[in-house]
């Protein structure tokens, strides 16, 4: 339902940006700020990968100071959420794009993962004869005054599941894999995912991208309406 609701969101659009995907359950808006080139892997290790790219509208003109949200999974499948105490973040950042719209970090690659199983999700997947499992992904929220916000993720193309993402979040548009020898990316030691982010014009009371919010809101309002 909510990979429909992106497609029908991005129609509204009229296919001009890059396309969206899911928000995910494991969004928290409150991600620490970095600088280009720092690492969001602060207690992971892994083997450690560059992604970077541009901001740009649809005219492919950079999005100066463009803001760059990015959070994924570690090397085993699991996210800070999962494996931390709350208070604690990792595989989080927010970066700024240069004056060009530039960007680049340093992260680990991540693993694909079995999405819990137990309760009604878990006996709704069964009856279908499908595996659970989510491809590897990177998360990305990107957003500019006067822009249409951006929520979408980076697949990688070699992933198993690839083809059968139980949660159909998967586009062609938005596969990639890592590359060895990248001679264009600014960290050349390391391989490289080179991605440029097209952010669609806003129009009046169609900014946001998203379909999902940070799970700590929700809970928060739940909160609110049960005092009520």
């Amino acid at each position: 339902m909510s990979s429909l609701i992106n497609m029908l969101h991005d129609g509204r659009s009229g296919g001009s940006g890059t396309r969206s995907s899911l928000l995910g359950p494991f969004y928290r808006q409150d991600s620490p700020h970095r600088k280009l080139g720092d690492s969001i892997a602060t207690e992971e290790g892994g083997p450690e990968i560059c992604i970077y790219g541009r901001v740009v509208n649809e005219w492919d003109e950079g999005i100066s100071g463009a803001s760059i949200e990015i959070w994924q999974c570690d090397d085993e499948g699991m996210y800070d959420l999962q494996k931390l105490d709350p208070s604690m973040m990792d595989l989080r950042g927010r970066f700024h794009a240069d004056e060009k719209g530039r960007f680049y970090l340093r992260t680990v690659r991540p693993l694909g993962y079995l999405i819990p199983m137990d309760g009604p999700v878990g006996d709704m997947i069964r009856a279908q004869q499908r595996h659970g499992y989510r491809p590897a992904h990177i998360h990305f929220l990107i957003s500019a005054p006067g822009y249409r916000e951006l929520v979408t993720a980076l697949y990688l193309r070699n992933d198993d599941h690839i083809e059968s993402d139980t949660v159909f979040g998967v586009t062609e548009a938005l596969m990639t894999e890592t590359q060895l020898r990248d001679l264009s990316s600014p960290i050349l030691y390391l391989p490289s995912i080179r991605f440029d982010f097209t952010l669609g014009t806003a129009a009046a009371g169609d900014a946001s991208g998203r379909v999902g919010a940070d799970p700590s809101q929700i809970t928060t309002g739940a909160l609110v309406l049960a005092h009520h």
